[in-house]
């Protein structure tokens, strides 16, 4: 959202942190969010994956920080909350993208390293580092936490091919939005859930389909993940007298399309 006086964003100079920032919907928001002129620290379980979204924003002029950080791992959040702290310059938005994806039914070729490793990178990782990082939030002149939800997070919802761990990661996860929605109101911090179904990710300068040309008719494609960029985009741009909660989306899965 630009401003129509100066062409400037509203995220310009906005301090935010994302996790998962090394692939997939992570990267690609953090390379949309630098675009917009916010100050981007991501983090990924890998370093490498973390400097490889660092040089894609540095290399389009924007500003990026690339830490290590396993969401799954207490202590690793922890060193990375400490970096992140060393920099006194408040936080404005926290997106909580970062889950171990796994997939199959229980007990058929899942691992308890795989089960645990799903649920402390699904939920147990994003509540350690919101609690670490509240204090810079609160020093905000107006913070934002974005929490990826996905539809599995939705009560009632089974068509995925998502473990029982993913699904219960995802639930965990929708319950601490709507509470942390709730009490971290009061401070002026806005709290967001959002549930997509599958999306599809066709790169960093992917455009949405003509509403006027585009003659598939829904439940026909996939959610494209321009969209859900668009849709987080209007939720941490709205006025501060506008809190918007939760977003659920309708869509097909990709075995729906196939």
């Amino acid at each position: 959202m630009f401003n129509e006086v100066n062409g400037s964003s509203v995220l310009q100079g906005k301090r935010v942190v994302v996790t998962g920032g090394g692939r997939d919907f992570g990267q690609a928001v953090s390379v949309w969010l630098a675009r917009e002129g916010a100050h981007v620290d991501l983090c990924a379980r890998q370093l490498s994956s973390a400097e490889a979204t660092c040089q894609i924003i540095r290399g389009e002029g924007g500003i990026a920080r690339g830490y290590q950080c396993d969401m799954s791992d207490a202590q690793s959040v922890s060193d990375f909350a400490t970096q992140l702290l060393q920099d006194n310059q408040p936080i404005d938005i926290l997106i909580l993208s970062a889950a171990q994806w796994l997939e199959g039914h229980l007990g058929e070729g899942d691992s308890e390293a795989d089960i645990v490793g799903t649920v402390n990178s699904g939920i147990t990782g994003s509540i350690l580092l919101t609690r670490a990082l509240l204090p810079s939030l609160r020093q905000s002149q107006g913070a934002d936490i974005v929490a990826m939800v996905s539809v599995c997070g939705i009560p009632q919802f089974t068509e995925s091919v998502a473990h029982p761990a993913f699904f219960a990661a995802k639930h965990a996860m929708s319950g601490f939005s709507q509470n942390l929605a709730h009490h971290l109101s009061k401070e002026n911090i806005r709290v967001t859930g959002l549930y997509p179904p599958d999306f599809e990710l066709n790169g960093f300068d992917e455009k949405l389909a003509n509403p006027k040309t585009n003659s598939k008719s829904m439940g026909k494609q996939m959610l494209n993940g321009r969209s859900v960029w668009e849709t987080l985009r209007f939720v941490i741009t709205q006025p501060r007298s506008c809190h918007i909660k939760a977003i659920y989306f309708q869509g097909p899965t990709f075995q729906d399309v196939e």
